[in-house]
């Protein structure tokens, strides 16, 4: 006959669930602490994640020329209004910057990594950049000059109104200098060729600003974290077990 559970026996060799009285885990305010604060960067990394590789996309879209605007339609303005080129640089660095908050916010960090470093490189290639460079025109050979021959003055007739031809010719000269200097003043020149990757400064500012957002959005979504977290504890899961690889 098999032994009655009811009997007393040492509480060894009794079930677990016959000791702590129950199936439900232990509450524990430091665990809910943290796995709301698991969930709720777990929520919004994938968010940074898209606007990334998102962004990736379309810089290379733009860089390639969709939607880029002839310059004969911009006329005068076309001077002052960026390449395709430099937008796409710009919008690069904007996916860099969410891809660097992703990588802040989400738990799991091989993740992140390997996100920054499919969106981080830049848009062109050393090969690209090289072969888009301007080349200098080579100087022209030296020559020996050829000498001048002045031609002798001519005998010009007596003008008694020259002296008042070069006094009018004087004023109109100095009359509006600043028109002349407008007229003269060349247009700027746009980039000749793809936009240098950033530099060490920038490259800081990006990973600086992408931490700060990553981190900061994750503490917004604290209440999400914090009414997951209590779904997860009804549903009987130890939220001890939540959030402690991080």
């Amino acid at each position: 006959m098999a032994n009655s559970p009811l009997n007393r026996k040492p509480d060894g060799s009794r079930p677990k669930i016959w000791t702590t009285g129950g199936q439900r885990p232990p509450f524990d305010f430091r665990a809910l602490g943290r796995a709301s604060l698991f969930f709720a960067r777990d929520g919004v990394a994938p968010l940074h994640g898209w606007l990334a590789t998102t962004g990736r996309r379309v810089a290379l879209n733009v860089r390639d020329g969709a939607g880029r605007i002839p310059e004969a339609k911009l006329g005068r303005a076309a001077p002052f209004i960026p390449s395709h080129l430099r937008v796409a640089m710009w919008i690069k660095n904007l996916s860099a910057v969410f891809a660097h908050a992703s990588a802040s916010a989400d738990p799991n960090v091989k993740r992140g990594n390997a996100l920054v470093a499919a969106v981080e490189p830049h848009l062109w290639s050393v090969e690209q950049m090289e072969a888009a460079a301007p080349v200098e025109p080579a100087p022209p050979p030296i020559t020996e000059p050829e000498p001048v021959v002045l031609p002798e003055p001519e005998a010009k007739p007596y003008d008694p109104l020259a002296a008042i031809r070069a006094e009018i010719d004087r004023k109109a000269q100095t009359e509006s200098p600043r028109k002349q200097a407008v007229k003269l003043r060349p247009a700027p020149e746009g980039p000749k060729g793809p936009p240098p990757p950033p530099g060490q400064v920038a490259a800081t500012a990006i990973q600086v600003t992408g931490w700060l957002i990553g981190r900061g959005t994750a503490i917004i979504a604290l209440p999400y974290g914090l009414i997951r977290s209590l779904w997860t504890f009804a549903r009987g899961q130890d939220l001890r077990k939540i959030g402690t690889e991080d």
